[in-house]
């Protein structure tokens, strides 16, 4: 006699409840639900700063689209995080201008003084280094996006500062939701 097997039930992030409200504003923005799918993707990971497979899941089903489909969108885009980040996101422009500019010294820099590599997460939680395509300001490289703010014409002692800012707290985190305990 086969065995039944028993699913378990989908365990959800509850994204639809989250942002219920933002979800019914893109719904009136936007002409089909396929067409809020990188929209609410941002919104989902403004609030825990990455994109799990669980909400890629309940994207999907808020978007009527397949699992797959999100999943492709996320991984094409640089901007989605597919695993979680520190509070302050630090993403290098690693493009042919900053890298005549010094961009690579200042990942070496940003390495040495922080002790992580690329796309890792410092211990206490607040830093993780990106490598970002460009990102616009080719002629004031080096430039780096601190969360969603450009820098540009860095220096080492404008990296200290900037760092120093966000281990004081007066910069805004990359994300804002449940997951940010820092």
């Amino acid at each position: 006699m086969p065995q039944i097997q028993i699913q378990e039930p989908v365990k959800t992030n509850g994204v639809r409840e989250r942002h219920g409200a933002a979800i019914a504003e893109l719904e009136r923005k936007y002409p089909t639900r396929r067409s809020l799918l990188l929209p609410v993707l941002w919104l989902i990971q403004e609030e825990d700063g990455w994109i799990s497979a669980e909400t890629m899941e309940e994207a999907a089903e808020i978007c009527e689209c397949t699992t797959a489909e999100v999943m492709e969108v996320v991984s094409f885009y640089q901007m989605y995080n597919r695993a979680p980040v520190g509070k302050y996101v630090l993403g290098i422009c690693g493009t042919l201008p900053c890298a005549l500019c010094a961009a690579d010294g200042l990942y070496e820099y940003l390495k040495e003084k922080l002790g992580i590599g690329w796309n890792e997460t410092t211990a206490d939680g607040l830093f993780t280094i990106q490598r970002r395509e460009c990102l616009g300001a080719c002629s004031e490289a080096p430039v780096m996006l601190v969360n969603q703010e450009t820098e540009t014409r860095l220096t080492r002692a404008k990296v200290d500062g900037i760092l120093e800012e966000c281990r004081q707290g007066k910069r805004k985190p990359y994300f804002t939701g449940r997951n940010n305990k820092q």
